[in-house]
C-alpha cells in the first residue's frame, strides 16, 4: 500500500465517460482531483474546495470551466486539458471515475466523495429527468422496483459513468477505499458535510494545508449551504448568456436530503439491497458507505 496503486490499468469509455485525456495530463502537486460517483456532493465540494482556494464565502468562485469534469465523453477533452494547464492558480479538478482508470499522483490530494448508494440512485433519477439527452433513460423505467431492481442486479460497466448501478458504485469505493492510509487520499460522506459541515470545511482546509481564519470557515460553511448553493445556482441561470450544457444546473440541487427512497420503495425492495450489500461489502465499509460513520 505504502507504493500507492499501479499505474492506469482501465479504460472506461461510454456516452458520458471517456478516460484517454489521462494518459496525457499533467499532475501538479497542487492539484485537488473530487473523486466521486455522480450525485455524492460532486459540485458542492468542488465548491468549498474553490472557496477555500480564493478564501472567499462565496459560491459563486465555482465554475465548471475553471473546475472541470476532466474525463467527461460529450466534451472537448482536449480543449478542457489546455485550459487547466493555462491556470496559474491551484487546481482543483473533477472525476467520476474509479482509482483503476485515473492516474495516481503521490503529491496530489484526492477527495473521495461517497452518499449512501440507495439516494445516489434516487438523486441520480431526479437528474436524469433533468438532462436534456436520453442517454441514460434505459437505467430508470417509470417503475421504481423495477429500476431499483436493475440498479441492483447490473453488472459495474467498463462504460464508467454510464452505468450507475450498486457495484459501479462498490467498484469505486474500494478502489480508492483499500489505500485509504495513504496520506493525500480522503474520505469525506455527504452526510458528515450534511451533520458538520464547518468541521468539514476546517478538515479541507488541513488536508490542502490551507491556514483559515476561523470566522472565514464560519463564513464558508454558510456560503456553502445548501440554501445558498441552490440560490447561486438560480442566479447563475438568468445571467444574460448563460448556458448549463444537458440539464438544469439549478435543478443540480433538488432537495440536499437523505433517505430518498421512503415512502417510495418496498419492504422487498429493501430486503433485496441488504442482501446485495451483505454480498459486496463488510458491515465496517457498509457502514462508512451508509452514514459516514466509523466502526
Amino acid at each position: 500500500m505504502k507504493n500507492g496503486p499501479p499505474r492506469k490499468t482501465t479504460d472506461y469509455v461510454g456516452e458520458v465517460t471517456n478516460t484517454d485525456i489521462w494518459s496525457g495530463f499533467e499532475i501538479r502537486p497542487s492539484d485537488v482531483f473530487v473523486c466521486t460517483p455522480p450525485k455524492c456532493g460532486t459540485t458542492w465540494t468542488q465548491t468549498l474546495v474553490r472557496m477555500l482556494i480564493t478564501e472567499t464565502a462565496d459560491p459563486g468562485v465555482y465554475d465548471n470551466r475553471v473546475s472541470p469534469w476532466l474525463d467527461c465523453s460529450f466534451r472537448d477533452r482536449v480543449a478542457q486539458a489546455d485550459d487547466l494547464s493555462a491556470q496559474s492558480h491551484r487546481r482543483c479538478i473533477k472525476t467520476h471515475t474509479p482509482l483503476d482508470g485515473i492516474v495516481f499522483s503521490p503529491n496530489a490530494q484526492y477527495l473521495v466523495v461517497h452518499r449512501h448508494p440507495v439516494d445516489i440512485h434516487f438523486s441520480l433519477r431526479r437528474h436524469v429527468e433533468n438532462m436534456k439527452h436520453d442517454w441514460l433513460d434505459y437505467l430508470f423505467p417509470d417503475d421504481l422496483s423495477e429500476a431499483f431492481d436493475m440498479f441492483l442486479t447490473r453488472p459495474a460497466s467498463s462504460k464508467g459513468t454510464d452505468d450507475l448501478t450498486l457495484r459501479s458504485i462498490i467498484h469505486h469505493f474500494h478502489s480508492f477505499w483499500v489505500y485509504r492510509d495513504l496520506p493525500n487520499i480522503h474520505f469525506l460522506h455527504y452526510a458528515e458535510l450534511s451533520r458538520d459541515l464547518p468541521g468539514q470545511v476546517a478538515r479541507l482546509a488541513r488536508i490542502m494545508d490551507i491556514e483559515i481564519d476561523p470566522d472565514l470557515v464560519k463564513d464558508i460553511a454558510e456560503a456553502g449551504s445548501f440554501g445558498s448553493m441552490k440560490n447561486n445556482a438560480i442566479r447563475l441561470k438568468q445571467t444574460p448568456g448563460f448556458t448549463s450544457g444537458f440539464h438544469d444546473f439549478a435543478q443540480l440541487f433538488s432537495s440536499g436530503t437523505s433517505n430518498k427512497w421512503e415512502g417510495k420503495l418496498t419492504e422487498q425492495d429493501m430486503a433485496r439491497y441488504d442482501a446485495c450489500m451483505s454480498r459486496l461489502v463488510s458491515a465496517e465499509e457498509r457502514l462508512w458507505l451508509e452514514r459516514g460513520l466509523a466502526a
